[in-house]
């Protein structure tokens, strides 16, 4: 079992590169999980007292947005770590993690992982250059949400054209926060939908007061002296014409 969970440590982003007995060693400090498409496996505000290395499967990692509704920030899959943060801030979990797929992790304490942080500092810069890439990719989302903003802002939904599906895995960190802005993806086009909607309800208002107004200017020519004279005129002269055709 040791050899077994030795072998997936392997192909962890933290741990790779490390020597046989290191790995054994980390090994008899970690526990193994499976889970199913959908179950959690961090949940927002918990306590974070370890880290997860992904073995298999896909998870989403996702927050809330002022309404409730679920906005996907990231998602990571097989020798991605998750969870380090909280080990090394002591902070409440900052976002909640679900699987995508059946899954399979390991799990590491937060006293283990400290105690192998004393034993093999050179870990800690693999998890800096893990953290400056999360840093680097947060930094594309963030301005890929403002560039968006500034288009519907201006009136320009273009890009909603151009906006792929979810993948799990390939493309640039551009791609990649492009395709999990889903949630702002769907509200762009509700927005525009009732942009839609509102000048189709203006452009029927505006037909209805130009009838209205159309009407209110004619009952007011017909009312007049002068219009009812030129009808009472328009009425003689065709008597006149009729009676002359009758001689």
């Amino acid at each position: 079992m040791t050899e077994d969970i030795s072998n997936q440590l392997k192909t962890s982003f933290l741990f790779r590169g490390l020597p046989a007995e290191t790995l054994r060693a980390v090994a008899q400090k970690v526990g193994t999980h499976k889970l199913a498409e959908g179950d959690v496996l961090i949940r927002k505000g918990d306590e974070g007292d370890s880290l997860f290395m992904i073995n298999e499967g896909w998870f989403k990692i996702v927050t809330q947005d002022a309404q409730g509704g679920e906005l996907i920030i990231n998602q990571t899959g097989p020798g991605e770590t998750i969870g380090e943060m909280a080990l090394l801030d002591e902070a409440p979990r900052s976002a909640t993690v679900i699987a995508l797929s059946n899954a399979k992790v390991l799990e590491l304490k937060k006293d283990a992982f400290q105690e192998i942080l004393d034993q093999r500092p050179d870990i800690a810069l693999t998890l800096i250059r893990s953290f400056s890439s999360r840093l680097r990719f947060s930094t594309t989302y963030i301005e890929k949400a403002i560039d968006w903003s500034q288009k519907i802002a201006a009136g320009d939904y273009s890009f909603t054209e151009n906006t792929q599906a979810i993948m799990k895995s390939g493309g640039s960190d551009d791609d990649k926060a492009a395709q999990l802005l889903s949630a702002f993806f769907k509200m762009v086009k509700s927005v525009k939908a009732r942009e839609d909607e509102l000048k189709q309800k203006v452009e029927k208002l505006s037909l209805q007061i130009d009838e209205a107004r159309r009407k209110r200017e004619f009952e007011e020519i017909t009312n007049t002296d002068f219009y009812a004279s030129l009808k009472e005129q328009a009425r003689q002269l065709r008597a006149q014409r009729k009676a002359n055709e009758e001689e």
